[in-house]
C-alpha cells in the first residue's frame, strides 16, 4: 500500500513510500532515510507521528490502524539545535561497535544507511552487467549458425527467451523496472539452471572440437579434414561462449545473493535490535547531557520493543534513573525519559511499583513543563495509570487535579484529548466522583475542554460532565460559561451524538432554578434551541421541548418564554417531526405557552435513568463504547 509522509521542514514535498500493513514503523523510517539521502539531507533526524501519536520503530503499521493513502507527519528528533551533534543515532558512545551487519552490530543508523546504499549500488551494477552479457549471448546466437553444430541455436534460443523475458531492470533511485520484476528470484533460479546446462553443452562441444583438431594435427597449417576452418571457428566460438556463460552464471549467483537484502532491512534491524541494557544504564547515570539524552532515547526504544526489555530495565534500576532524567533541565531528555516510563508502566506490576515510589506526583508535576511534547507524554502515562482501579486514586492526591486542570488549559490538542479521557476514567470511580463534585477546579477544566474543536476531546468532556451532573447537578449548573458552550455545539459540530450529549446536560440546567433563569436571560435562546430542533432527531427534539417545559412552570417564567418566542421552536417541532411523542409534547407546550390562564406543564420530570437511556440504541454514552474509542486515541503509545 502507498502512504504519504509530510514535514514542515520540506513544505513543498510529499514523500511517497510503498509498504505492507504488517511492516514495522522502522521500515517507513528506513525508506525515508533513503529518500533524504537522495536529496542530500541524510543528516536530518526525525520521528514519525500519526494522529498525534509518536510512532515506535518496533510497532507495526497495523497496530496504529494505518491504511492505504494515510498521511504520516515527520517531525525533528529534537528541537534542540544548539548542539550540532544532536543526531542521537549518529553519536558514538559505549554502545557502538564495529560495523558488521551479519552480526547486527551497527554503530549508527547512518552507517546502516550507507551500507544499504552501497549494497543497492552493487545491485544496479550487477543488473547492468547482466544486460551487457545478454547482448553478448544474443550475438552468439547468430554466430552459432556458422558453427559445425548449427542446431545448437535452438537450445541457446530456449535459454535466451526466459532470460530476455524475466531479466529485471533496476536502479537504486528508481527501483525495479518492468512487468516481471517481482519474479526476480525465478529469473535467478531458471536462468541459473539453464545457464549451467547450456554451459556444460558448450564446453563439451568445444572440448570435442578441440580434440578433433588436435588429433588431426593441422599438418603444414593446412585447414582440412578435422582441422578445417569451420572446426577451428566452432572450437573458438564454443570456448569463448562457455567462458561467457561461466561469467553469466557467477553474476546471476551474485545477484541472487544480493537480493537477500532489500531497502530498509539493515536499517530496520538496527532500529529494533536489543541494546546492552547495562551499557545504556551506564550512559544514563553519566554526567554528559549528550550521553544521557542518548540513553533516554535508547531506553524508550527498548521498552517499546518487548515486555522482556521492560523487566530488564526495571531490574537494572531503570525506574529511579528515568524519574531523575524526567526532572532534568534538558527537554529532549525529559521527553524520552517520560516516553520510556509510559512504556514501562503498561506492565501492572511495574506500574504498582512506580506508583508506590511516588511516580504519579512526578508525572503531574511534568504537566507544568513548557515543552508540549513532555506534557503530552506525561498525560499519556497518567492515562495508563488511571485505567487501573487500584492506582487511579493516586491521581487526585496532593495537587493532581490542579495539575490536570493546568494541562487542560495550556496543553496541545493531543494533550487536551488525553486529559479529557483521564477525567472520564476518574469519574467512573464513585469515590473519586464525589471528590470531583466537591471542588470547582475539575468542572472549570472540563468547561475549558468543551471549547476544543477536537470532537474526541469534546465528547470525553461532555460525558464526564454528564456523570458529574448525575452525582451533583449543582457543580455543573454553576458553570455559567458552560451553558453558552452547550447551546453552541450544534453550530460548531455537525455530530448527532455530541448534540445529544449537550442536550442531556442542558436538561440539568433547565431543571435548576438559577441556571434556568440564565437561559431565559439569553437574547438568542430561541435561535440556539431552534438549531437543536433543526437536527430533526426525535430524541433531540424531545430534549428541546422538555427544556422549554421547564421554563414554563410559573407565570413569570412563562411570560419570559413567550417574550423569547419559544413558541416558534415548539411550532417547528410540531411541523417537522415524524415522531408522535414529539408532536404530542410540542402540542401540549403550545397550549400552555399561548394560554393566559394559570396553566402549567404536566409533563413529569425525567429521572436520571431516563436521561441516561436517551440515545441508548446508538450505544453512545456507555462505558463500553467509550473504552473502545478512548483506547484507540489515548492508550496507544507513539
Amino acid at each position: 500500500m502507498i502512504i504519504y509522509v509530510e514535514s514542515k521542514a520540506f513544505p513543498y514535498k510529499s514523500f511517497v513510500t510503498v509498504v505492507q500493513p504488517g511492516d514495522k514503523v522502522a521500515r517507513v523510517r528506513a525508506q525515508m532515510l533513503h529518500i533524504l539521502y537522495e536529496i542530500g539531507r541524510e543528516q536530518y533526524q526525525f520521528r514519525l507521528r500519526y494522529n498525534g501519536q509518536y510512532m515506535r520503530d518496533a510497532f507495526s503499521l497495523d497496530e496504529y490502524n494505518i491504511e492505504a493513502n494515510a498521511v504520516i507527519k515527520m517531525v525533528p528528533l529534537s528541537d534542540d539545535h544548539k548542539d550540532d551533534i544532536s543526531d542521537l543515532r549518529s553519536m558514538s558512545s559505549s554502545l557502538t561497535m564495529n560495523f558488521d551487519p551479519e552480526r547486527e552490530k551497527i554503530p549508527s543508523v547512518k552507517s546502516a544507511l550507507y551500507y544499504e546504499v552501497k549494497h543497492l549500488n552493487r545491485r544496479e551494477r550487477i543488473v547492468q552487467d547482466l544486460h551487457a552479457l545478454l547482448y553478448m549471448h544474443s550475438l552468439t546466437l547468430f554466430l552459432y549458425v556458422l558453427t559445425s553444430y548449427w542446431y545448437s541455436v535452438f537450445w541457446l534460443a530456449g535459454y535466451l527467451l526466459p532470460f530476455w523475458y524475466l531479466i529485471p531492470g533496476y536502479t537504486r533511485i528508481g527501483g525495479y523496472i518492468g512487468n516481471t520484476f517481482h519474479r526476480r528470484l525465478w529469473f535467478c533460479v531458471i536462468t541459473g539452471l539453464m545457464g549451467l546446462a547450456v554451459m556444460a553443452v558448450a564446453i563439451f562441444l568445444a572440448v570435442s572440437t578441440w580434440q578433433e583438431i588436435v588429433s588431426d594435427g593441422c599438418p603444414d597449417w593446412t585447414f582440412e579434414n578435422g582441422c578445417s576452418r569451420q572446426n577451428v571457428y566452432t572450437a573458438f566460438i564454443f570456448s569463448i561462449h562457455g567462458l561467457v556463460l561461466l561469467v553469466t552464471n557467477i553474476t546471476i549467483g551474485l545477484l541472487l545473493y544480493n537480493f537477500r537484502i532489500e531497502i530498509g532491512d539493515v536499517i530496520e534491524r538496527y532500529l529494533v535490535q536489543e541494546r546492552d541494557i547495562e551499557d545504556v544504564m551506564k550512559l544514563a547515570r553519566g554526567s554528559k547531557v549528550k550521553d544521557r539524552r542518548t540513553a533516554a532515547y535508547e531506553l524508550a526504544t527498548m521498552a517499546a520493543s518487548s515486555d522482556d526489555n521492560k523487566f530488564r530495565i526495571v531490574a537494572e534500576g531503570g525506574l529511579d534513573v528515568l524519574i531523575a532524567m524526567s526532572l532534568c533541565t534538558d527537554e529532549p531528555t525529559q521527553e524520552y525519559a517520560v516516553e520510556a516510563l509510559s512504556e514501562l508502566i503498561t506492565i501492572q506490576s511495574i506500574q504498582d511499583n512506580y506508583v508506590e515510589v511516588g511516580g504519579v506526583r512526578n508525572l503531574t508535576a511534568l504537566l507544568h513543563s513548557p515543552g508540549p511534547r513532555v506534557m503530552q507524554e506525561a498525560s499519556r502515562a497518567l492515562y495508563t495509570i488511571c485505567q487501573s482501579d487500584e492506582n487511579r486514586h493516586a491521581m487526585v492526591e496532593d495537587h493532581g487535579l490542579s495539575d490536570l486542570a493546568h494541562a487542560a488549559r495550556n496543553g496541545s490538542m493531543e494533550t487536551q484529548r488525553l486529559v479529557s479521557s483521564i477525567f472520564l476514567e476518574l469519574v467512573f470511580n464513585s469515590e473519586i466522583r464525589v471528590q470531583l463534585t466537591t471542588r470547582n477546579i475539575p468542572a472549570q477544566a472540563l468547561v475549558h475542554l468543551c471549547k476544543s474543536n477536537d470532537p474526541e476531546t469534546l465528547r470525553f468532556a461532555l460525558l464526564t460532565l454528564e456523570l458529574l451532573a448525575i452525582e451533583s447537578s449543582d457543580v455543573v449548573c454553576a458553570q455559567e460559561e458552560l451553558l453558552e458552550i452547550l447551546l453552541d455545539i450544534p453550530v460548531r459540530m455537525m455530530d448527532k451524538k455530541l448534540n445529544l450529549l449537550a442536550g442531556k446536560i442542558l436538561l440539568y440546567f433547565a431543571e435548576n432554578n438559577q441556571s434556568r433563569q440564565w437561559m431565559l436571560d439569553m437574547v438568542h435562546l430561541k435561535d440556539y434551541l431552534m438549531t437543536f430542533a433543526q437536527t430533526r432527531d426525535p430524541i433531540l427534539q424531545k430534549v428541546v421541548v422538555k427544556v422549554i417545559f421547564c421554563m414554563m412552570d410559573s407565570k413569570q417564567l412563562k411570560d419570559q418564554a413567550r417574550v423569547r418566542k419559544l413558541d416558534k421552536v415548539l411550532a417547528f417541532c410540531m411541523e417537522n417531526s415524524a415522531d408522535r411523542d414529539v408532536w404530542d409534547m410540542a402540542d401540549q407546550g403550545m397550549q400552555v405557552i399561548n394560554s393566559n390562564e394559570d396553566i402549567f406543564p404536566t409533563l413529569p420530570v425525567l429521572s436520571t435513568m431516563e436521561k441516561l437511556s436517551m440515545g441508548q440504541n446508538s450505544a453512545f454514552g456507555s462505558r463500553a463504547s467509550l473504552r473502545s474509542s478512548s483506547s484507540s486515541q489515548g492508550s496507544r503509545r507513539a
